[in-house]
């Protein structure tokens, strides 16, 4: 209720910032199929500081580390017996780093759903032996959905909708529970001046690697509409280099009226071992971040790359009140 009311009043809703590279930084576990995944289970203490630092840095949102707690992901580091059980921990870190942090101000904690698949370690690329079939692949989205809400998260944050494959079976999961749900769509603006749903290769240079099995590559317009037509309360640009976050909204605010959000990666991570290459400074991230919110997004904060660092300096930046945002 307290987002709702932010909402409302066109106040600027901070978010947090990257939770699996931030993991890797500090020593924690990353996995070879299910990336930050396991750090719930073998680095509990990183996870909840990590989220405890970020509150203190002045997020009003922290993110579980749920990213990539899928059944099938989970299945591919031996844990799919666990998948409710490691979500539930999940929710109760943020809980925790919630309690220990907040002091009199309200947090609010996101449940994180993507789509992402099981790495095979030894190729650093998608591995078939454990994509499901579509109906599994819906049924693992409604567990994860469902196990987020009853644990007690404010919200459902969708994470790298990139393709209409397997975003449209995500998004309706999330809206069922009735939580708040924002989505978050990543894109790539490619040479020729085109926005599309994230291409690994035109943003690298290389293959495609583990986010998913091969799928087509939509036109951003196409994918904005098909998601935000299936429900939602907030709808973003996140995990998609500055450069393309920018025209990327820009778009949004054209085919899309209600509140805006945007966390861009700032560094790439090249696999499953969390190679980064140059981050984006924090006084660079944070200008963009202002930019962003005098020209009428309402929620922002990072994604890969982004660091406590970064999101203090975002919340230095920007106003207190949402600029007015171009006529749709």
């Amino acid at each position: 209720m307290i987002l709702d009311e932010q909402l409302a009043d066109g106040r600027v809703i901070v978010l947090d910032g990257a939770t699996g590279t931030e993991i890797r930084r500090r020593g924690g576990q990353i996995d070879g199929a299910a990336w930050s995944a396991v750090a719930n289970l073998s680095d509990p203490e990183t996870v909840q500081s990590i989220h405890e630092s970020y509150i203190r840095a002045g997020a009003q949102v922290i993110t579980t580390n749920t990213f990539a707690t899928a059944r099938h992901v989970l299945a591919a580091a031996g844990l799919a017996n666990q998948t409710v059980a490691l979500n539930r921990l999940a929710v109760e870190l943020a809980q925790r780093a919630r309690d220990r942090a907040r002091g009199d101000r309200p947090i609010a904690i996101a449940g994180s759903i993507s789509t992402m698949h099981a790495f095979d370690p030894a190729t650093e690329r998608f591995d078939p032996r454990y994509h499901p079939t579509p109906e599994a692949e819906a049924a693992n989205y409604r567990e994860l959905a469902e196990t987020l809400a009853e644990a007690g998260v404010d919200l459902l944050l969708l994470e790298m909708m990139l393709d209409l494959d397997r975003a449209p079976r995500a998004v309706p999961a999330a809206v069922a529970t009735g939580l708040p749900v924002w989505v978050g769509m990543s894109c790539t603006r490619r040479a020729d001046g085109s926005l599309v749903g994230w291409d690994i290769a035109a943003e690298t240079g290389g293959e495609p690697s583990a986010h998913g099995p091969p799928s087509a590559t939509p036109p951003l317009a196409e994918l904005i509409d098909a998601l935000t037509g299936m429900g939602g309360q907030a709808a973003g640009i996140m995990h998609s280099s500055i450069a393309s976050t920018t025209p990327g909204l820009e778009l949004l605010f054209e085919r899309w009226d209600g509140p805006v959000m945007a966390y861009p990666e700032t560094s790439y991570g090249g696999g499953p071992d969390g190679a980064h290459g140059a981050t984006v400074p924090p006084e660079q991230f944070a200008a963009a971040a202002r930019a962003w919110v005098e020209r009428g997004v309402q929620i922002v904060g990072g994604c890969c790359g982004t660091t406590v660092e970064h999101i203090a300096a975002l919340a230095a930046a920007v106003p207190a009140h949402v600029g007015k945002r171009p006529a749709g």
